[in-house]
């Protein structure tokens, strides 16, 4: 499927089109864990759209799936939002040539952009060596570049774990249109980020927190990609109102919003752990997603067993909100579209 922009144009459509908040998918499965649940996933594309979304982010490589498992996912997910949210891809996968590939498959599909870090399989030599490794992949597709320097923590090269004098050679790249940050970096480094590149490309700090400094002094139009609809629903949209009030000067209507819904969020759901910590687990982000409307279902390991005292805090976060979280949890384990088809927990 064609691409609206060409290489040479796609900082130009990032900076017009790239307005707004991400949210991630994670994959939905089978009550038995052994393949997708195409409906399920389905459910949480329309979910997120309703959320008020600007762009869903596929994360592939968030649970354990083959790299069949991985294409599929990414074509259910462009197949249900095409033509109604932007979706970007996360290249985050074990090798440099499956990056390149599910980037390809992406475009192939309907993706608009990729997030696009370091695989697994890679520990550069220098700087020098990691700004060319980064350029290949970049340079293998024709997709809006979203440049993730998280996850490779090369700490030896930076304190900040990237080197951060390279960062305007990595804004050159053509194709490299934006820049997140993982949630939980310091202010310091984000600044740094936005006064070295900002002027470049759409750099995002995707921490609600943040907001109130990087969007008035520093011009930030988008954040994520962010659990942000694990404190807000499709009917009252929290988090995208928060933001677009700081992006219309709105401040002291901003601050009241924040103050009065958001501190409770750390006692609760995935977005409580993003905003204490930057963390995001996706079985956590899913409970808290079905708690307010998403699909839900467990993921396969690594992903970390869901405790009761999780789900319980969870809840009891939500509620001091103002929501009312879902009550059967069964419905969760197995996802709300099989519940609906009749599926239940084996007993034993």
């Amino acid at each position: 499927m064609a691409l609206e922009y060409t290489k040479s144009e796609a900082k130009a459509w990032a900076k017009k089109n790239f307005l707004g908040l991400e949210a991630p998918i994670f994959p939905s499965y089978t009550p038995d864990l052994s393949a997708l649940d195409e409906d399920g996933i389905r459910w949480d594309v329309n979910h997120i759209i309703a959320n008020g979304m600007m762009s869903i982010m596929i994360a592939p490589e968030a649970t354990g799936m083959t790299y069949e498992e991985r294409k599929e996912f990414v074509r259910i997910v462009n197949d249900e939002a095409k033509g109604r949210i932007i979706t970007s891809v996360g290249a985050l996968l074990d090798t440099v040539e499956e990056n390149i590939a599910i980037m390809k498959y992406h475009e192939e599909t309907g993706g608009t952009m990729a997030m696009l870090g370091h695989p697994i399989a890679y520990d550069p030599l220098d700087p020098e060596e990691l700004y060319r490794n980064y350029k290949y992949m970049a340079d293998s597709t024709n997709l809006a570049i979203n440049f993730y320097p998280g996850r490779l923590r090369v700490k030896r090269f930076h304190p900040t774990g990237w080197p951060m004098e390279m960062l305007p050679r990595f804004a050159e790249i053509p194709n490299v249109t934006a820049m997140k940050f993982a949630g939980g970096t310091t202010l310091s480094t984000i600044e740094y980020a936005f006064r070295k590149v900002g002027d470049q490309i759409l750099v995002s700090d995707p921490m609600p927190e943040s907001w109130f400094t990087t969007i008035p002094f520093f011009g930030q139009q988008w954040a994520g990609a962010g659990p942000f609809y694990s404190m807000q629903t499709p009917e009252d949209q929290r988090c995208v109102r928060l933001f677009h009030m700081i992006r219309d000067g709105k401040l002291e209507e901003a601050y009241q919003h924040y103050w009065k819904y958001t501190p409770n969020a750390a006692e609760g759901g995935s977005m409580g752990d993003y905003l204490e910590t930057g963390r995001v687990g996706p079985v956590e982000t899913k409970y808290a997603m079905w708690c307010l409307g998403g699909n839900g279902g467990l993921c396969r390991q690594p992903a970390r067993r869901l405790y009761d005292f999780t789900r319980q805090r969870t809840k009891a976060g939500l509620r001091a909100m103002g929501f009312n979280p879902r009550e059967d949890d069964e419905e969760f384990f197995v996802g709300r579209c099989n519940y609906a088809k009749g599926y239940r927990l084996k007993r034993y």
